[in-house]
């Protein structure tokens, strides 16, 4: 017997669980095996096990044995991206922000209703292979966060013609008139602008309102603790490597009826930034490697000929009688971050017979925005007017965030980093180099203006990085030989191009290799430089003190820059291209959402945008924003190599 034969999964998964250790609260250390080598290697015990079952005469048995071993063995490899420390940084906002912006349940639950709009138009990419670009959007301004049902089931037309929408809720994305592409939906046949148009479109909202909401935070020290809250137990099991895994019970007579969205398990570093999830499991993790067990004690005993199909059976179902038994009522949910998690915070959305019901029956009025106008007919006023709707508040970054930029020191404080390094068999051939270090720039206001990759961008010819052994003794690159002279031992490259993935925040990287080093470095030190904007500037105008060019009707804003002059602005030749101000609106509370932006041109007496926005609520002011002058900041950094898989402090 191949001693590859005797191998475990549930080794292989144990060894996945465990190699990756927190080095503290401000940085993961994870070593071992590379993803790749990870899932190999289950591999190549599956494939081991599975062989066993060819020298077995009692077919029943043997598909037993497969099929319990399929299932579990993707079950365990599902589980591998999950216990693996994260490779990126990436944030988002509280899925309860909005309870701050109204005055209870019932309000949010009207605006939200009021917010839902039909836009019909001629900029819709995905409808050219069927009219045009002509199809229309089902407008939201929030998506709603309880239990709830939209549906638009239907759209008329002026001469009282109908058409079936798509029930994308149900996953359908074609009737016989329209097709839902990306988040447009197509109309199948042209039409021009002196056929009927789209008149309405009827629906259906029907809501259920918690009547509680349950918090709970927990931060490593918790693990093992039980906290209680309104006859409900959450305990936290783990909390490592950028996740956490909770058990949520109830006292005896607390009904358990959560749905999936009514728990929520988000986390926050330690500067209070609320990190993006980035996997999900609903089972004990432990449950893969429990079966596992049990699975290879029956191959063993399978492969000497000591086990039918009726004992296997009956011993696969009294472990699946354990583990429900184990469970009872419990729920388990864990969540793996694209960060360092400081804090888990878990609300639970308590619904009861008695909670509150919400029913509408919607028919919304299609709003028609003409082929593009030409501005010179003087035909602004053929622009649709979209009344105004309650307000709903923008969840920007920009808006949100109290810091406009990172100085030195900020810098220090917030700039996250991840490392990846891997070699041997279980290095991808695609790479050039076997190590990675990945750069991560924090959400800032600045980041209206500033891409990614241009914060270090040409710059960073001017940085140094210097690599050390160690004894602490610089180390250069070795000269390359006739066969290596097209690699270097390190290259810095501007944020993600290069890569199949994309890491919104990752506004540079360094590729290195080790062995390409006289000798083998084990830290790095360097200065890059960065260009920061810390001067925005916000002017601010009343709706009755408007500058030449602007003009405020009710929730329809519109700049003429043949009229208008920003202070600064790119010549726009397009409606895609980008501005260098930034135009919002506010009312006394806060900052609006926008519904939708359109771009005409006037043709007379050169080619100058129009940009006319639609906003949820009635603007009180409109602000423009621009960058303003930029700076260097030196960003210095001294950090160990990681020596195997990855990193991130």
């Amino acid at each position: 017997m191949e001693m590859l034969k005797l191998v475990t999964l549930s080794s292989v998964l144990t060894s996945i669980m465990f190699i990756i250790g927190c080095a503290g609260e401000q940085d993961i250390d994870q070593e071992g095996l590379g993803v790749k080598a990870k899932f190999d290697q289950l591999k190549a015990a599956h494939k081991a096990r599975t062989a066993i079952l060819e020298d077995i005469e009692d077919k029943a048995l043997a598909q037993l044995l497969w099929q319990e071993q399929s299932g579990n063995y993707y079950s365990m490899l599902n589980l591998i991206p999950f216990h693996m420390g994260p490779d990126q940084f990436k944030y988002t906002q509280p899925w309860l922000l909005r309870l701050e912006d109204y005055a209870g349940l019932d309000d949010l639950t009207d605006t939200y209703v009021q917010s839902l709009l039909a836009l019909s138009s001629y900029d819709h990419p995905q409808c050219m292979g069927y009219s045009d670009h002509h199809g229309f959007k089902l407008s939201q301004g929030f998506e709603f966060p309880f239990r709830h049902y939209l549906d638009f089931p239907q759209m008329t037309f002026e001469d009282g013609r109908t058409i079936e929408i798509p029930e994308v809720a149900n996953q359908q994305r074609e009737t016989a008139d329209v097709v839902y592409a990306g988040e447009s939906f197509c109309f199948k046949a042209p039409f021009t602008a002196n056929d009927p148009q789209p008149l309405k479109v009827t629906g259906v909202f029907h809501a259920d309102l918690p009547n509680h909401f349950l918090e709970f935070e927990f931060t490593a020290d918790d693990v093992g603790k039980t906290a209680e809250r309104g006859g409900y137990l959450v305990t936290l099991l783990e909390f490592e490597n950028g996740r956490y895994v909770i058990e949520v019970d109830a006292e005896e007579g607390t009904p358990m009826n959560f749905g999936n969205r009514d728990i929520l398990a988000e986390a926050v570093d330690n500067h209070g930034n609320y990190i993006a999830w980035r996997a999900t499991e609903r089972a004990p993790t432990s449950r893969p490697q429990r079966i596992d067990e049990v699975l290879e004690d029956l191959f063993q005993r399978a492969e000497q000929g000591t086990l039918d199909e009726e004992e296997a059976r009956s011993e696969l179902e009294a472990l699946r009688d354990t583990l429900r038994e184990e469970q009872g009522r419990k729920l388990f949910l864990g969540r793996s971050f694209n960060g360092i998690v400081d804090k888990a915070r878990i609300t639970l959305m308590v619904y009861t017979e008695g909670s509150e019901s919400v029913s509408h029956e919607l028919e919304l009025p299609v709003h028609n925005f003409a082929h593009p106008l030409k501005i010179n007919d003087g035909n602004l006023d053929a622009l649709p007017e979209i009344p105004p709707t309650a307000p709903v508040y923008s969840t920007r970054d920009e808006h949100r965030l109290p810091i406009v930029e990172l100085d030195d020191a900020l810098m220090q404080e917030r700039i996250r980093m991840s490392q990846w390094h891997e070699e041997g068999e279980g290095l991808d051939p695609d790479r050039e180099h076997s190590g990675q270090i990945g750069w991560f720039y924090p959400p800032v206001q600045s980041d209206l203006f500033m891409k990614k990759e241009d914060r270090a961008g040409a710059l960073h010819v001017l940085g140094t990085f210097d690599f050390y052994d160690a004894q602490g003794e610089r180390v250069e690159a070795r000269e390359a030989s006739e066969i290596e002279s097209e690699v270097v031992a390190f290259e810095y490259k501007p944020g993600d191009r290069g890569l199949s993935i994309v890491y919104p925040r990752m506004f540079g990287r360094l590729d290195y290799s080790p062995d390409r080093f006289t000798e083998t470095p084990v830290r790095i030190k360097g200065t890059l430089p960065m260009i920061v904007a810390p001067n925005l500037i916000k002017d601010s105008f009343s709706r009755d003190e408007l500058p030449a060019g602007i003009t405020l009707n009710g929730n329809q804003l519109i700049i003429d820059y043949a009229v208008f002059e920003p202070r600064e602005m790119a010549e726009v030749r397009d409606d895609r291209t980008e501005r260098r101000n930034q135009v919002f609106v506010k009312d006394s509370q806060g900052y609006l959402a926008e519904i939708t932006k359109r771009t005409y041109f006037n043709h007379l007496p050169q080619r100058t945008p129009v940009d006319v926005y639609y906003f949820h609520g009635q603007p009180e002011s409109v602000e423009i924003w621009y960058k303003g002058a930029t700076t260097l900041v030196d960003y210095e950094f001294d950090f160990e190599l990681a020596t195997h898989a990855f990193k991130v402090q």
